[in-house]
């Protein structure tokens, strides 16, 4: 899919964006830690006009009749063939990090929730595609993206069908210049290699939304406060 997401470190990531990119707007500052978010949640976003800032999950074109009309994922193999998302993926292209996202495996008459993260660094670089969508009742402009899909590699088909377009810190920039041509951005729509993703089972207790604690990363949720500081001290932060 994927339609659940967490982010809860964005330090390095911000780090690699002023490489990367150089000098940017900073309007989240100091981010919120997010362990258990769904579509409609505000997100992290990296748009293509150098600002980095919070966007609902779940993008709502510009032409919707209401702000429930959202797409959380297009998929790259027909992006541009789907007027939703064509002028978003020609002009309005994002990067939305995450510390990971949550898959689930079907086990007979159950489903097993996987944490998938990177191996090498903290966090994730997603492709996505981002839209402007004033609500008339709020009187407010709505900042909405979708995340970009692909087939998945080894490791993430062994749970899903799908798997999120990870971008190489090496594309940042290529992927949200609108000089870059389409052709080329749709040769950067390819799954990851197997080896930079680990696979992580975690509790149930991610399966409600309205769960949001450090817990949704863990397998046991019955964390104490003591062992909460040593938790923080893994390889998950």
């Amino acid at each position: 899919m994927p339609g659940r997401l967490c982010i809860y470190n964005d330090v390095n990531f911000k780090e690699d964006i002023y490489l990367q990119c150089g000098d940017y707007i900073d309007n989240i500052v100091t981010l919120k830690k997010q362990y258990n978010i769904a579509p409609t949640i505000n997100i992290p976003v990296f748009l293509n006009t150098y600002v980095y800032t919070y966007g609902h999950f779940g993008l709502i074109p510009s032409w919707a009749k209401n702000k429930k009309s959202i797409n959380i994922n297009a998929r790259s193999e027909t992006i541009y063939e789907k007027v939703t998302f064509r002028e978003s993926f020609k002009n309005q292209r994002c990067i939305i990090p995450i510390n990971g996202f949550y898959e689930w495996k079907k086990d007979n008459d159950s489903s097993i929730p996987y944490l998938i993260k990177s191996k090498n660094k903290n966090y994730l670089a997603l492709a996505g595609i981002y839209s402007y969508y004033y609500d008339l009742e709020q009187n407010e402009n709505i900042l909405s993206i979708a995340l970009i899909t692909i087939q998945p590699n080894e490791i993430v088909e062994k749970i899903h069908d799908r798997m999120p377009v990870i971008l190489d810190i090496k594309d940042w920039s290529a992927y949200l210049n609108t000089k870059t041509s389409l052709s080329d951005v749709n040769k950067l729509f390819k799954s990851c290699d197997s080896s930079l993703l680990s696979l992580q089972e975690v509790s149930s207790y991610v399966n409600k939304v309205s769960n949001q604690g450090i817990e949704c990363l863990d397998k046991d949720i019955k964390i104490k406060k003591e062992e909460k500081e040593i938790f923080k001290q893994l390889s998950l932060f």
